[in-house]
């Protein structure tokens, strides 16, 4: 049994606690900070009315004895832990108010408005731990399926490998302590990746209009870039079925990641020589997998394609798209029969331009 307290701790221990690094807000268990300010504001609004709020559930950490401290992280919290600090430091407004706009008297009670807390008597790195971050949010709809296949699979090497590629992983281990990455993570692995040298397909994952930012803070780009792993070592599959089913064959090792993480920098370098402008047609999500997967293919085949004629290709395709393909890439866009059969398309017109 996990022996925990509930307590109440003021707003303004607790901001200090998070300024201090003595309260770790992110840590490698939690989601990205998703609440629009919208979500944030209302919330803020809960706390000047005096009303209140679920509790905040924290893990207490580990004393280290040296220094008689003792560095714990939020386990559930921390998109309203954001939204405080937010206000305190003028970062949002409520009603046209920011804090620093706020009546002397206003101020004090809302720095003295108090918060409920369980306090679970565990270390941060305790497994325990981010079982009841899942299992708190298990019931509810705040955490979509790939944040939950996140938390579930966090030291999974398939699951590594595709943080890595879109960015959802910090490959700087100066501190350690800060529990922002799982502790359980093989160093092995940033070894790994801090020797590949990954910059277009990030780029073009995170930057260049297929996810706009609170799909990347939701981790959509994460499942997009699992599938189309899962598409280059083994074939299409239905929506997320084999992505899933990698992540457990994969759990320990993927052994093929050096070879999929180079091609798939080498078909990003080449899409982005395309030079795609806008909101491309070939940029959204459904076309980028089928891209990305087809070029992928026909580097591997040695078939050699000139950007500047795969522009024109592309293109030429997107003024006169056949019904089938219009229709594989607009509904149903991620059933096996609709991947393959934009892959069919993209391979046959990419491989014209042969040399």
């Amino acid at each position: 049994m996990v022996e925990y307290r509930v307590r109440s701790v003021s707003l303004l221990n607790l901001v200090n606690d998070i300024r201090a690094g003595r309260l770790i807000p992110d840590a490698y268990f939690q989601r990205n900070l998703v609440w629009r300010d919208v979500h944030k504001k209302d919330f803020i609004k809960t706390i000047l009315l005096g009303f209140p709020f679920p509790q905040i559930f924290i893990s207490k950490g580990k004393v280290d004895v040296e220094t008689m401290s003792t560095v714990s992280c939020v386990v559930d919290g921390q998109q309203r832990s954001d939204a405080i600090v937010s206000f305190i430091t003028d970062n949002l407004d409520v009603d046209g108010r920011k804090y620093s706009d706020l009546p002397e008297s206003q101020k004090a009670e809302f720095l003295k408005y108090e918060i409920a807390v369980i306090e679970l008597d565990l270390e941060n790195d305790d497994p325990k731990v981010q079982d009841i971050f899942q299992r708190i949010n298990r019931t509810s709809n705040s955490l979509t399926s790939i944040e939950k296949l996140a938390s579930q699979y966090s030291t999974s090497d398939f699951m590594l490998v595709a943080k890595f590629l879109s960015d959802h992983i910090s490959l700087d281990r100066r501190d350690e302590d800060d529990f922002r990455e799982d502790p359980n993570i093989p160093e092995e692995f940033f070894d790994w990746a801090n020797s590949k040298n990954i910059k277009s397909f990030s780029k073009i994952v995170n930057e260049k209009g297929v996810f706009n930012s609170h799909e990347i803070a939701r981790k959509t780009n994460l499942m997009h870039v699992l599938n189309i792993m899962s598409a280059v070592i083994g074939g299409f599959s239905n929506r997320n079925e084999k992505a899933i089913q990698h992540l457990d064959d994969y759990a320990i090792l993927f052994n093929e990641r050096d070879k999929v993480v180079d091609a798939l920098e080498r078909a990003a370098a080449f899409i982005l020589k395309i030079g795609f402008r806008g909101k491309s047609y070939w940029l959204n999500k459904a076309n980028f997998f089928s891209l990305v997967v087809a070029v992928v293919t026909l580097q591997e085949r040695g078939v050699i394609v000139e950007a500047s004629n795969a522009k024109l290709v592309l293109e030429a395709f997107e003024r006169e798209l056949p019904d089938d393909y219009k229709l594989a890439a607009t509904e149903a866009v991620n059933s096996t029969r609709a991947r393959q059969l934009r892959n069919k398309y993209l391979l046959d017109k990419l491989s014209r331009d042969v040399h």
